[in-house]
């Protein structure tokens, strides 16, 4: 006997489908100790405005950041802002701040420990004393790095 239960096809829009894929992209944090991501220690950095510090081993993983933006290299590994948001949690650098710039598909470090940039100096990541060249969410870091974040003109 057939069903009398009908299911209609809802059309999908182009911006629906892109958004499906971006959160089916990410891998999920509840999937358990088999899709578990790498963890790495690194010593993380500050230097170039009023505050310079460095702190102990950082334990950090890709994971979601300001705004709730997945931060990940190659879509798993730990990165120079995970490790610094990470460094914040676990040591108190006395703030963090960022935004998401969509045009650069990355995020832009914007305030640290009060230390702002401007027009004239912005923050740069360095990992093991070179300086990154894809933003801070698309450079991978690995265990023993050292990670620091400069205020520059």
């Amino acid at each position: 006997m057939p069903s009398s239960l009908v299911r209609k096809a809802a059309p999908v829009t182009a911006a629906g489908l892109a958004c499906a894929l971006a959160f089916a992209a990410a891998p999920s944090a509840a999937a358990g100790p088999a899709a578990a991501l790498p963890t790495v220690g690194v010593r993380v950095g500050v230097t170039g405005g009023a505050y310079t510090g460095s702190v102990g081993i950082v334990r950090t993983s890709a994971r979601t950041v300001f705004g709730g933006y997945y931060c990940a290299a190659n879509g798993t590994d730990p990165t120079p802002l995970t490790a610094l948001v990470d460094a914040q949690e676990q040591y108190g650098l006395g703030g963090v701040r960022a935004y998401w710039d969509a045009a650069k598909k990355d995020f832009v470090v914007t305030d640290i420990h009060g230390d702002v940039a401007d027009s004239k100096k912005k923050w740069n990541a360095y990992v093991n004393e070179k300086k990154i060249t894809t933003g801070p969410c698309g450079t991978a870091i690995k265990d023993t790095d050292k990670v620091r974040w400069t205020l520059e003109a």
